[in-house]
């Protein structure tokens, strides 16, 4: 009977961290809830922002980044406080901390020659986020019960202990693997997301194109980048294969109407960290 009791409440234990995907409508076992996720977050984020050089200092590239990324939060899945910034460091990079702070550094968006494919990098970092991909990552990597402990700690106002356990979430975003699963899935919602916000899901492809040339042309520029998010020319297969299934009117071929404004951004962003 004791044994019963025992694994009833192992039971409802993990019940009571299962959450539901929104993209999936699949049951996830996610033993923090959003608050807390959030909260891990912004706790972490002002440090994470200072490994990679902080934010860029121009108002309006930053402004610009932000209003890409806004258009790409309103139809995601899942509501979140979403913020999108451009870091200063010029390596090739893209993030998403737990709660829907999302980056992109100066490196990769230099690199980049249309909106689009900046629409592309942001949906495919808010597919992380409403698949909690990042939150799972740091699970594992931390332990579910460090994870929680830290959670508690920040909303309860511990800062002196809580600014310790944040720097370990720094450290693990920063060296955070995806799966190769889960970047298929992250490529799947961004595809999804910046066609519903109006841009050519193309944009993916050819950002994931260009990623692939640097790796040939540049062997160690994107080194980083690939221990986070690993990339593969299977990626594009797949990518393609999608907007062709759920995007059949969509060409290559079609002008981004929006390259222009991207040029101009790009060249100011050059300016800027002269």
């Amino acid at each position: 009977m004791k044994t019963h009791f025992v694994a009833l409440g192992i039971l409802l234990a993990l019940t009571a961290g299962c959450s539901v995907n929104p993209a999936t409508g699949e049951r996830e076992l996610i033993l923090i809830d959003t608050a807390q996720e959030i909260a891990i977050g912004n706790e972490a984020a002002p440090q994470f922002v200072e490994e990679f050089d902080g934010l860029v200092a121009n108002a309006a590239l930053q402004k610009y980044v932000a209003g890409v990324g806004a258009s790409i939060a309103a139809v995601a899945d899942r509501e979140m406080p979403y913020r999108y910034a451009l870091l200063a460091s010029d390596t090739p990079n893209a993030f998403a901390l737990p709660g829907g702070k999302i980056y992109v550094t100066a490196g990769l968006m230099r690199r980049m020659t249309n909106e689009r494919q900046l629409a592309a990098v942001l949906g495919h970092e808010t597919g992380h986020v409403v698949h909690r991909h990042n939150v799972k990552g740091i699970q594992q990597q931390m332990g579910a019960q460090v994870l929680v402990e830290l959670a508690q700690k920040i909303l309860g106002g511990q800062e002196g202990q809580a600014a310790g356990a944040a720097a370990q979430v720094v450290a693990g975003m920063a060296n955070l693997k995806y799966s190769r699963t889960y970047e298929y899935q992250a490529d799947a919602l961004g595809v999804r997301y910046m066609a519903k916000a109006g841009y050519n899901p193309y944009g993916m492809v050819e950002l994931l194109t260009v990623l692939l040339k640097m790796s040939e042309s540049e062997p160690g520029s994107l080194e980083e980048m690939f221990q986070t998010h690993p990339l593969t020319s299977k990626r594009i297969e797949e990518v393609q294969g999608i907007i062709k299934d759920q995007h059949a009117g969509a060409s290559p071929s079609r002008p981004d109407p929006k390259a222009g404004q991207f040029l101009e951004m790009r060249k100011l962003l050059i300016s800027t960290l002269k």
